[in-house]
């Protein structure tokens, strides 16, 4: 128990300490926000407004079921910043590790070397839901986005997601440590994974191949969970089985993640390259 503890305590302080470098670079903070909304939300707006039929979203009505395109949007931008903390948040901090030659030496602390995937992701968790909030306000605010009362689900969707995110972050930590220059590589998951989520259509209108893929993401599920509740929309499965679908494929990506983490850790360690990178 006392081991436990403690590793809680280092994934706190990890965390905090991503916090801390992610708060120096305040302009960067402030565009990791705004960037969304520039880069996919208004070009989306616009793109919806030019082809509505008498200002509503016709498409979008029959595929999904609301015609509310700026709160489907800008809901969808949940799986952009969840995705991003799984992806880039652990890149970016292992990378930063690397570059600055202080991976080797934390590694020889006695936390376990899982414990440092687990704080970067949680300080990417934190960043993605502070990020969502502020953009589903502004999208209220200033879009006029008719987003119901009724997000209180999002706490326990967050929560189960948080697990599948965790395994996103594992996965990518052993990417980075194997490819050690893997920016193409994140970069590109990062966009597929979040195309898939149906981020900024919805899943129905992709090729049915694929869209068996997109029902293995949990940030599937999740989004479709928050639509449903705050804009009424059709479900793309029967809600109970969308529930358990949420929680296989969370736990399924943390047991993959996690096994891909301790194969890579495992061969550093036989092959001792860590110092390497």
């Amino acid at each position: 128990m006392d081991e436990l503890r403690l590793e809680v305590r280092a994934a706190v302080a990890i965390a905090r300490k991503e916090l801390q470098i992610f708060g120096r670079y305040r302009l960067n903070a402030v565009n990791q926000v705004i960037q969304p909304l520039y880069q996919t939300l208004i070009p989306g707006i616009l793109l919806g407004a030019t082809f509505a039929i008498g200002g509503e979203a016709v498409g979008l009505a029959e595929t999904a079921g609301t015609t509310d395109i700026v709160g489907y949007l800008f809901l969808g931008m949940l799986a952009l910043n969840l995705a991003s903390a799984g992806f880039w948040g652990v890149a970016f901090a292992i990378k930063r590790e690397l570059d600055a030659g202080t991976l080797e030496p934390a590694w020889l602390t006695p936390t376990r070397r899982e414990t440092f995937v687990i704080g970067m992701t949680i300080a990417g968790l934190i960043l993605a839901v502070a990020a969502t909030i502020i953009l589903v306000l502004i999208g209220i605010w200033l879009f006029g986005a008719s987003l119901v009362p009724r997000l209180t689900i999002a706490i326990p969707v967050l929560a189960i997601t948080s697990v599948g995110v965790l395994g996103i972050g594992y996965l990518i930590g052993a990417v980075v440590l194997r490819m050690r220059d893997a920016n193409f590589f994140v970069d590109a998951a990062d966009f597929l994974f979040v195309l898939l989520s149906g981020a900024a259509f919805p899943i129905v209108v992709l090729p049915e191949l694929v869209r068996w893929v997109a029902y293995l993401l949990p940030t599937t599920h999740a989004l479709d969970l928050m639509r449903v509740a705050a804009l009424d929309t059709r479900p793309i499965l029967p809600i109970p089985l969308e529930w358990a679908m949420l929680v296989m494929t969370s736990l399924g990506l943390l047991l993959v993640g996690r096994r891909a983490w301790l194969a890579t850790e495992h061969r550093l360690r036989v092959q001792g390259t860590l110092g390497q990178h």
